[in-house]
């Protein structure tokens, strides 16, 4: 219901009718919408987080390996409860602060994956955390923020602006030279 009509317009009632609950069985479960919302957003939180898990593969390439992160990003713009969930959250500068503060509690496993690439020798970065910032910057500035504001960009522009996106990660932070170039269909 958050997704679909948003924070506000949301009432604890449609919130019952659709759970096929009592009003009352929501509130003894949830004091208030807002701790509702809340327990949403954590719940949000570790899906599109697991979404997010990329084990480094030594003997897989590089692009590749990227690609299931880029994939991971965009599965946020496909997914239109998850995409409603990230428009609501969008809405509300306290709901920001609260998702980006959960977010920054949890290790990034993008910086995990580069401290693993960095020690098999592949990938150099002084600062991994950093690197995976500007990697998902990269993403959420093509793809997430697109969506949330209504203008989704087309699905045959994302693959090659996907592709693209890793070959300019890969010419910055991997060692093997041909890397970017042998971006292609990751």
């Amino acid at each position: 219901m958050f997704a679909e009509v948003g924070f506000d317009r949301c009432s604890m009632d449609q919130i019952a009718e659709v759970a096929g609950a009592s009003k009352r069985t929501v509130y003894n479960h949830f004091e208030s919408k807002e701790v509702l919302f809340a327990a949403v957003m954590e719940q949000f939180s570790v899906d599109t987080r697991t979404l997010k898990v990329v084990a480094y593969d030594k003997d897989a390439p590089l692009a590749d390996q990227l690609g299931r992160f880029a994939e991971a990003m965009l599965e946020l713009t496909r997914n239109p409860i998850w995409l409603g969930l990230m428009k609501v959250i969008a809405s509300r500068d306290a709901f920001v602060e609260e998702a980006m503060t959960r977010e920054r509690q949890h290790e990034d496993t993008l910086a995990t994956w580069l401290v693993d690439g960095i020690a098999d020798g592949r990938l150099q970065a002084d600062d991994p955390a950093l690197a995976a910032g500007a990697f998902w910057a990269m993403l959420s500035g093509a793809f997430l923020m697109p969506a949330i504001l209504g203008q989704p960009l087309p699905e045959a522009a994302t693959i090659p602006l996907k592709h693209e996106l890793i070959a300019l990660f890969l010419a910055r932070y991997a060692l093997d030279e041909g890397a970017a170039e042998r971006a292609g269909p990751a």
